[in-house]
């Protein structure tokens, strides 16, 4: 699910649904601050103020939370407001813990989260509910945090708080808090990987059992003139060819897309293409009972994903 940000919109919603985008998410506390936003949201709903008419999942406010350390929002606030607005998919304000912390900080935010949780558990009303699993990079606080929210009223359990183990490419770990985490549900709980955007991790992920994803990096690598493929990054500068033929690539050269005004919108058609085309990938391997061979074959490009195989 592209995260569509309601103040700033590189490709409008609507034509993400065009792109291959069946579901969306947003920042609900943005929309919250903002009073236009809000009113609008309020008296029209959320799918009229995105212009989209497919689900829409709405975060919370934790990722400001994590940057800022405090929003002005509570989590009872932020639900009901998620719930008034239309949200299809609501998310509690839970903690995000960073890695690498002290295990009495990652117990103690994790129980706050918990109560946060059993909270929202008891505010859900139609919309879906979503129950962020946390506890940092101890696996065992993963899996236990699992385990007490699969037996509650919870309808989708994203993994929370792993963007930085991806960034610094540490997938030996980011694959420890996965699998901590399916330990502790469901085998037929539906997982979503807060924050995994990047094409070339999707298949790992999936072979590990998660079945949703969501990211702003197509939008922020655009930004940053950065081309993605399914093996990795380049800066658009140092192409000379497009190893691609999506409706982007096929319609422009490399030094065509410097140059053009619209160069982070291009961008950001081509990432959201290359995005959904490894999804379809990735589906087609499942059903062919391909799927690890697949995986070999992405852990072959980036060092850090061959590390990962080497460990295991």
């Amino acid at each position: 699910m592209p995260v569509v940000n309601p103040n700033i919109q590189t490709i409008k919603p609507r034509e993400l649904r065009e792109l291959g985008a069946g579901i969306l998410i947003t920042n609900s506390y943005i929309i919250y601050r903002k009073p236009e936003l809000r009113e609008h949201a309020l008296s029209k709903g959320l799918h009229s103020l995105l212009d989209f008419d497919g689900p829409i999942m709405t975060d919370s406010g934790s990722f400001q939370l994590s940057v800022y350390g405090e929003v002005e929002v509570n989590n009872a606030q932020i639900i009901q407001f998620q719930k008034d607005i239309g949200s299809d998919i609501c998310v509690p304000l839970d903690i995000p813990t960073p890695p690498d912390v002290s295990r009495q900080r990652a117990e103690s935010e994790l129980a706050v989260t918990m109560e946060r949780l059993e909270e929202a558990a008891g505010l859900k009303g139609s919309s879906l509910l979503a129950a962020p699993i946390q506890g940092s990079t101890y696996p065992d606080l993963r899996e236990d945090a699992a385990r007490k929210l699969s037996g509650m009223d919870f309808d989708v359990y994203p993994i929370g708080a792993v963007v930085p183990l991806m960034e610094s490419y540490r997938y030996s770990d980011l694959v420890d808090v996965i699998v901590a985490s399916k330990k502790g549900l469901s085998p037929a709980a539906p997982v979503h990987l807060f924050g995994a955007g990047h094409p070339m991790m999707f298949s790992l992920a999936v072979a590990l059992g998660c079945d949703l994803f969501d990211s702003a990096s197509y939008a922020l690598y655009a930004k940053d003139g950065r081309y993605m493929t399914s093996r990795g990054t380049h800066h658009i500068e140092d192409l000379q060819y497009l190893p691609c033929s999506c409706p982007v690539c096929t319609s422009y050269d490399a030094n065509e897309i410097i140059k053009s005004e619209n160069r982070e919108e291009l961008l950001a058609r081509h990432n959201l293409y290359v995005t959904f085309a490894e999804m379809r990938e990735i589906k087609q391997a499942i059903r062919e009972g391909s799927l690890w061979e697949l995986v070999e074959q992405r852990c072959r490009a980036p060092r850090s994903f061959t590390l990962v195989l080497n460990q295991r």
